[in-house]
């Protein structure tokens, strides 16, 4: 049976030229990351280049200070699908690559240069994202850029894996890279409002059907999971529940997958109520969830609801 990573492309597209890569970066809420998220892209072995930073007005970015590549500003309604999609069409014709990085994660100073190289090994390939992250503070406890710094230039000098690649269904949005050629007329579906849960697994299957997803070894970072700039908890506790029903009427998740996620949420949120984590409102998401099945069982969610909570 032929490997997913031996099948070939309608197009080639492979990179027979110096790639050109642009980051993308949705932010909303949170000035004082982009300084710091574009201190991380300064010191990348390969510069992009161009840096896209999508927001809703200016002082979601604040003051910037000089780069040694472009960067361009896109401004229109919040929502994490619909700023990327803006800065998507906001890309000139001659990039090859896009990379979509989260305003709070910080790469090692390669990936780019990896993500590059990889995409010129594997020609089958259309988009990638890391295999594990260094730390990912949206799964825990959110990590300040001053540890994320320390764990990067460790993580640096240690000996690194090489060239590993393996099949995935979903790449992990914080941190994951395309081919632009093979995203012709492929956006993010704006219908997941506000953090655009599951929006990556929704574009993942999208994006698969086109060629082969994978996780790499070699990109490595943090993901802070910085507080600021969050949705309430009710009404992410409102798309925890109702994205993954209307994906799964989408045909992107099976029942299966949608139970799992809802009673992991319900779960979840009900068990920490209690002693909540002083960076999350579990209270709040667990009333969003209720609201949600509530929704479902009356044959009227839908996942814009969440902006009007």
């Amino acid at each position: 049976m032929q490997s997913v990573l031996d099948r070939p492309l309608v197009d080639d597209t492979s990179l027979t030229h110096a790639a050109r890569v642009a980051v993308v970066i949705a932010t909303k809420g949170r000035p004082d990351a982009i300084p710091n998220a574009l201190a991380f892209l300064t010191r990348q072995t390969t510069l992009p280049a161009l840096v896209v930073l999508s927001a809703t007005n200016e002082s979601d970015i604040g003051e910037l200070y000089s780069t040694p590549f472009p960067v361009m500003r896109v401004f229109g309604p919040a929502g994490l699908p619909a700023q990327r999609n803006r800065a998507l069409d906001a890309l000139p014709r001659d990039i090859d690559i896009v990379v979509f990085f989260d305003d709070d994660f910080a790469p090692c100073r390669d990936w780019i240069e990896q993500c590059a190289q990889m995409f010129d090994r594997n020609p089958s390939v259309i988009g990638v994202s890391a295999q594990a992250l260094l730390q990912d503070g949206s799964k825990g406890r959110p990590v300040t850029w001053d540890h994320a710094r320390r764990i990067v230039k460790d993580a640096e000098s240690a000996s690194r894996v090489t060239d590993a690649i393996t099949p995935c269904i979903s790449l992990y949005g914080c941190n994951m890279a395309c081919r632009v050629k093979a995203m012709s007329g492929l956006r993010f579906d704006e219908r997941l409002v506000l953090y655009g849960w599951l929006e990556d697994k929704d574009f993942s299957c999208r994006l698969s059907s086109r060629g082969a997803i994978v996780r790499c070894a070699q990109l490595n970072g943090v993901h802070l999971g910085m507080a600021s700039g969050r949705v309430s908890g009710k009404k992410f506790g409102y798309s925890q529940v109702v994205n993954p029903n209307y994906l799964w009427h989408k045909g992107v998740m099976s029942r299966r997958e949608v139970a799992r996620y809802i009673f992991k949420a319900l779960a979840m949120n009900a068990l920490k109520s209690f002693r909540p984590e002083p960076h999350l409102d579990r209270q709040g998401r667990l009333v969003g969830n209720l609201l949600g099945l509530i929704a479902i069982a009356s044959g009227s969610s839908d996942p814009e609801q969440a902006a009007r909570l």
